[in-house]
């Protein structure tokens, strides 16, 4: 499914409807959805950014801000720790980041964020009940940035 007009594509088990779009006061622009289905929410915020970071060391430093953004935003009080240096679809030119959180109301989160310098996408599970491993694979790494081939062997 395609995230808005950005050109990036994610694999979903559920149909966001229109994704929220806004800027950000450095002028990037946010495209954010989400959805539930069996219970099991499943949520899209991905930011196009205005300036491109071409050092991916300093994007994943920009993504761990918007993490802890939006862990104070999603009322997050536990979290495992941040796991770096994850390359999506085996590509040298992305950075990602995975992490597991609990909210206050005892949901379990997993996330991943991911940068190929140009955006910055996070993908994010939760539920009251455990997390389907096989659809937390294929919904945190089924993220494509625009010009990214299917499949690296």
């Amino acid at each position: 499914m395609a995230i808005s007009t950005t050109g990036c594509t994610v694999e979903v088990f559920c149909l966001p409807g229109r994704f929220d779009v806004y800027d950000l006061e450095d002028g990037s622009t946010v495209y954010a959805d989400d959805c539930e289905k069996e219970g099991v929410t499943y949520g899209i915020y991905c930011i196009k950014l205005k300036k491109p970071i071409a050092d991916l060391s300093a994007a994943e430093d920009s993504m761990v801000a918007i993490l802890d953004f939006l862990k104070l935003d999603y009322g997050i009080v536990k979290g495992k720790g941040y796991d770096k240096g994850h390359k999506l679809n085996k590509d040298d030119n992305t950075r990602g980041i995975y992490d597991t959180w609990e909210d206050a109301d005892k949901n379990k989160w997993k996330i991943k964020a991911w940068t190929s310098g140009c955006f910055i996408c996070v993908l994010h599970m939760h539920s009251n009940k455990e997390l389907p491993d096989k659809k937390t694979g294929i919904f945190l790494e089924g993220l494509r940035f625009p010009g990214m081939t299917e499949k690296k062997k």
